[in-house]
């Protein structure tokens, strides 16, 4: 039932459908055909990274150099990032004036950016970006200036933290650790000769001096090492807070892998708790060793919280690589300054009490042993910078050699208009848009169509579905056509609702104008004529007759007269060319009908009518307009309601049924008139297989003439 609904639907309205389809596809094939030619440049980039181990500012982690997934998300970020579209942008604007579209910079770069496109080849470590452009030179162009920013600032990234790291301590902290040395050299020096000391210390307090000294040289390290812990969450901070990575989540695909860096801690755990438990049996709980040994399980237990947590949100959200990694740098970062913190806070305390020590010794073993002990830590801070120093230039070498290459210069191609996929589904879309806009307008349709919907409006059984015709058309073939075999159907309706009916007249009307009421009366006394009954047509609009017109008649005398008293039935009347069929029109001379209708005559008029004829059908004016249909119902009784297909219900209906059923008239049933083919099983079903098909035998005589 849906589908048939559905059908009906779509098919009421294929032109529409046909219409929208047309001009959808042909206006894509226009702009197809009338589209400028793109060209688009093509560019293969390759990743060469050095074989040591080595952290960067993109890849702060080594587990996440490994990861080729990862790193070809962090490349196709890098060259897409709005840093690299913005310094191609000013570039181009000096070699390619008049290229990029816009007025502003961030105008441009958005245009610009919109015809960029890089993508990763599945199954490879290669990294594809795309460019389009109306000129190919300008495509060629623009793609090598993009490569070329790209990789510059893929330099930046990946050397600029290694570069700052070693001018720091090449500039910085190993000439203020050289001139520390000097002055505590010359210090000590300068001390022995003014208290005239010339041989060496008590091996008692030698052994206090180099312990502490040793103490010092390990808290010094572990400050050195929470400075550059600082720096390097510092660094991270502002990385967090730059362009490249503020967005937090990207569109990445999932890849779920095992966390190589969590495994690498899970053996670092083990080997230190192994040599803590070797410290033990040796070595008391508060042991400096042992407290450095327990910092450091400490510190390796919350990398391994952290890389815990980073894996699970992996496996369930799609995060920023960029971010990530930043993310994860500051993390580290932090971690070491508080593991680092915290071994100076252990070493701190030991080396104090071998200070106090110290300073229970006579005067100037103490100054010696203080000023050895301060020459001693200056001197193990100022190697351990040279060491440092020569891990920062080997790191500066090492990044020296990673850059972005080129497996192929870039090539131009034209692209593919694909005039015939884009008409194709300019076809599909615009037809499914079109159905499903049609099918929505006609769930919102209140307009009445179908038999069952008629019978739901006017709550009466349809008698007949009377297809649309011309307008004023009557049924003058006595044959088998649609129209003539919709009012058999409405004569033999009638024919059977005779039992139930209150005489045998009946009047034809509607709640509103233009539904057929006029056509549908006469073609209804032709088609009970034609079966053999005595009719007698009455034009009862005397507002508006049509039924005169329509049988070519004098409307000089009518129905008017005879209830004005002026003739009598037998002077009105006129034969018709059907056999059978008697009209009486309205008359020219009412000037107030409901006056005339309301007249005794009227009574007298209806019982003579019905004893000369088998039926007397009435027309009748519009009720939601008039009241004359009503009145004639009043007298009549039998009532038939014209409902016109198509129309909306507008509430006139209700109301005009209400106003008949106060006055006694007895409905007997509706027709639905002007029905479209595709709205009615029988018009459809007679279209496709009785159109040819004559009506070879005359009807039968209903009613013997008497």
């Amino acid at each position: 039932m849906e589908f048939w609904r559905h059908y009906m639907i779509l098919k009421r309205r294929w032109r529409l459908i046909a219409l929208v389809v047309v001009l959808c596809a042909g206006a894509v094939l226009v702009w197809s055909r009338t589209a400028p030619q793109q060209y688009e440049a093509v560019a293969v980039l390759r990743e060469q990274r050095p074989v040591g181990e080595m952290a960067t500012e993109i890849y702060p982690v080594r587990a996440l150099i490994n990861d080729p997934v990862l790193r070809l998300q962090n490349l196709a970020q890098l060259v897409s990032s709005n840093t690299v579209l913005s310094k191609t942008v000013e570039d181009l604007q000096v070699l390619r004036p008049g290229m990029l579209e816009g007025d502003t910079p961030a105008e441009r770069v958005i245009a610009f950016g919109g015809n960029v496109r890089v993508e990763p080849i599945p199954n490879t470590e290669f990294l594809r970006v795309r460019l389009r452009d109306p000129d190919p030179q300008n495509a060629l162009t623009a793609l090598s200036v993009l490569v070329a920013k790209a990789t510059e600032r893929y330099n930046e990234l990946t050397q600029g933290t290694v570069r700052s790291e070693r001018e720091r301590i090449e500039n910085e902290l190993l000439p203020a650790a050289k001139a520390d040395l000097d002055a505590k050299r010359k210090a000590l020096a300068d001390y022995k000769l003014a208290n005239r000391i010339s041989g060496d210390l008590t091996y008692q307090t030698q052994v206090l001096v180099q312990r502490a000294a040793q103490y010092r040289a390990n808290l010094d390290q572990a400050t050195v090492e929470m400075e550059e812990a600082r720096a390097r969450r510092i660094a991270a901070e502002q990385e967090l807070k730059s362009q490249y990575a503020k967005n937090e989540y990207e569109e990445f695909q999932r890849v779920m892998a095992t966390n190589p860096v969590l495994e690498q801690l899970r053996i670092d755990l083990a080997r230190t708790q192994a040599q803590l438990q070797k410290e033990l049996q040796t070595k008391a709980e508060r042991h400096p060793d042992v407290v450095a040994l327990k910092a450091q399980i400490a510190e390796i237990e919350a990398r391994m919280r952290l890389e815990s947590e980073q894996i699970l949100n992996s496996q369930t959200r799609s995060r920023n690589p960029i971010r990530d990694a930043a993310l994860q740098a500051y993390i580290t970062a932090r971690v070491a300054e508080e593991a680092a913190a915290k071994r100076a806070q252990a070493y701190a305390e030991p080396l104090r009490r071998a200070l106090a020590e110290l300073a229970d010794m006579p005067r100037k073993e103490a100054g010696v042993a203080r000023l050895e002990l301060a020459a001693r830590t200056a001197e193990q801070t100022y190697n351990l910078y040279l060491q440092k120093l020569d891990e920062a230039r080997a790191k500066e070498r090492g990044a020296q050699t990673a850059t972005l290459v080129l497996l192929d210069p870039p090539q131009v191609f034209a692209v593919p208009k694909q005039t015939g996929l884009k008409v194709a589904l300019a076809l599909l879309l615009s037809l499914l848009l079109a159905s499903s806009v049609v099918l929505l307008l006609g769930q919102l349709d209140t307009s009445v169509r179908t038999p069952e919907e008629a019978e739901r409006l006017l709550k009466l059984p349809v008698f007949a579905v009377i297809p649309l015709m011309k307008p004023n058309a009557l049924d003058k073939q006595d044959g088998f056509t649609p129209i003539g075999a919709s009012y058999q159907i409405l004569s033999t309706n009638l024919w059977y609702a005779s039992r139930q009916m209150q005489g045998s007249a009946v009047v034809i009307a509607s709640a509103e104008p233009n539904v057929g009421r006029s056509t549908t009366a006469a073609n209804l006394a032709i088609t009970l004529a034609r079966d053999g009954a005595r009719v007698l047509l009455v034009d009862g609009d005397m507002r508006q007759p049509t039924l005169h017109t329509r049988f070519g008649v004098d409307n000089s005398l009518g129905l008017a007269d005879v209830l004005a008293g002026e003739k009598s039935i037998e002077d009105v009347a006129v034969p018709t060319m059907i056999e059978g069929l008697v009209l009486i029109p309205a008359g020219s001379s009412a000037s107030n009908p409901v006056r005339l209708l309301r007249s005794p005559t009227m009574e007298q008029f209806i019982e003579r009518t019905t004893r000369l004829a088998d039926f007397v059908i009435f027309d009748s004016p519009a009720g939601a307009i008039f009241a004359d249909s009503v009145l004639i119902a009043a007298h009549v009784k039998n009532v038939v309601i014209v409902h016109a297909a198509g129309q909306p219900s507008r509430g006139a209906e209700a109301e005009f049924h209400t106003r008949l059923e106060q006055v006694g008239a007895n409905l007997i049933g509706a027709v639905l008139n002007k029905v479209r083919p595709e709205d009615s099983r029988g018009v459809y079903y007679y279209r496709r297989a009785y159109r040819e098909l004559a009506l070879r035998q005359p009807s039968a005589r209903a009613l013997p003439r008497g």
